[in-house]
């Protein structure tokens, strides 16, 4: 379908150009390839929380409070993709790799609990390029699929986790968390190399000289895209990269007891369905709308979330909660992205995924220390009711993230 010179891009901006096999060649495969890389590291990151706890003498609440000091620090920094947006993103993504990498062979060798909790924030304030300058490059290179294309890339996250709770587990068993650790540097080293060898895609600045804050500041004065932003945040509390990924593991081995090696595979089971829930909701939201899916991936999610917690330790149901617990909680991230980049400019789009990073994950990285507290004052059943309760709120507070364009009816080409 041929858009005249005066169309609209799915997003409310110019439509941007077409560039045929080149397009199709984008950087969709590399962009997920280095997310998947960074995943490895943090699911590897929950697998050693029971034994750090243990060896360290410390708590869940003091853990949480690292945890959520890490979110609050690497998500608030992604703010800076406007600042940097000079800066190729081929460069800001192998840098990160490489010292991401670092922080994780810096957590291996701790020899106590503070070394520890400071390569683990460190680990989250060198990876903040990864969402916000992916996310603005792939909805740059595939506006019209937007939804599958961000879907794809949250799941090649969930991809690059899906062996390792296999595998963590069973080096824990064998040898102990720190090997399972030091594992998780090597695909960062691989995913660096690909990264400045293959993403060719990498234009840094998005926008000229100037333009960005006055887009900004049109973003902060727009309901939709506030809607989005408090959405997100209160979502943060049941978010599958974030709280989920956290105390999943934690629940499995020191709530229900479970051994490490089977504990890694239900928490593969989980990450199975993570990695095809996001996609089959992407693809779906492109075609019967996003407010829509979205809203449901939060209903859904929430009754999986609460039903984790109830169906008891037999092998069988809780294989299965972990499984609807990955194909739904966790498709709601990359629908909420898409939902935002729909409500932004193309001008600036990666200062704008700056913002909505530093605010969703920032922020919403608070969720994981209150998480901590509520484990350790209420048990785990009660914290699981918190992340579903936080899920069941964003989905009211959802409709108000509709734009008002979309009450108009829509010409036919």
């Amino acid at each position: 379908m041929a858009a005249g010179p005066g169309a609209l891009a799915a997003d409310g901006a110019a439509p941007e150009p077409r560039t045929g096999t080149r397009r199709r060649r984008g950087p969709l495969a590399v962009v997920a390839f280095s997310h998947g890389a960074v995943h490895v590291y943090t699911a590897a990151l929950p697998l050693t929380y029971p034994a750090v706890v243990a060896e360290f003498h410390t708590s869940y609440a003091v853990l949480g409070v690292w945890l959520g000091a890490a979110g609050l620090v690497g998500g608030l920094l992604q703010g800076a993709a406007g600042a940097v947006r000079r800066v190729s993103a081929r460069a800001l993504l192998a840098v990160q790799d490489l010292l991401t990498a670092a922080f994780a062979l810096l957590g291996a060798v701790a020899p106590g609990f503070a070394l520890y909790g400071m390569a683990r924030v460190g680990g989250s304030v060198v990876s903040w390029p990864q969402h916000p300058v992916g996310a603005a490059v792939l909805s740059a290179h595939y506006p019209e699929r937007r939804s599958t294309v961000l879907s794809w890339h949250v799941a090649g996250g969930s991809l690059g986790t899906l062996a390792v709770p296999l595998v963590a587990g069973a080096v824990i068993t064998g040898w102990g968390w720190r090997p399972a650790l030091a594992m998780a540097a090597l695909p960062l080293l691989v995913a660096a190399v690909l990264v400045t060898v293959r993403l060719h895609h990498a234009g840094g600045a998005d926008a000229p000289r100037g333009t960005v804050p006055g887009n900004l500041r049109r973003l902060l004065l727009t309901r939709s895209t506030v809607a989005i932003l408090v959405v997100s945040t209160v979502a943060s509390g049941g978010r599958g990269l974030g709280v989920l990924n956290s105390y999943v593991p934690a629940y499995l081995e020191s709530g229900l007891h479970i051994p490490p090696l089977r504990t890694g595979a239900i928490f593969t089971a989980m990450l199975a369905g993570s990695a095809v829930g996001p996609v089959l909701a992407g693809m779906l939201a492109d075609r019967v709308g996003r407010l829509r899916v979205t809203a449901a991936s939060y209903v859904l999610g929430a009754a999986a979330i609460a039903g984790l917690s109830l169906v008891g330790s037999g092998p069988a149901g809780l294989v299965l909660l972990a499984v609807l617990v990955g194909l739904l909680a966790y498709a709601e991230s990359p629908l909420l992205q898409s939902l935002f980049a729909d409500a932004v400019e193309s001008a600036g789009r990666q200062a704008a995924f700056g913002v909505y990073f530093a605010v969703t994950y920032g922020i919403g990285s608070l969720w994981i220390t209150l998480i901590g507290w509520v484990i350790d004052r209420a048990g785990f059943h009660a914290a699981f009711w918190v992340m579903a309760g936080s899920f069941v709120l964003a989905a009211a507070i959802l409709p108000l993230a509709r734009p008002r364009a979309l009450a108009r009816p829509r010409p036919h080409a």
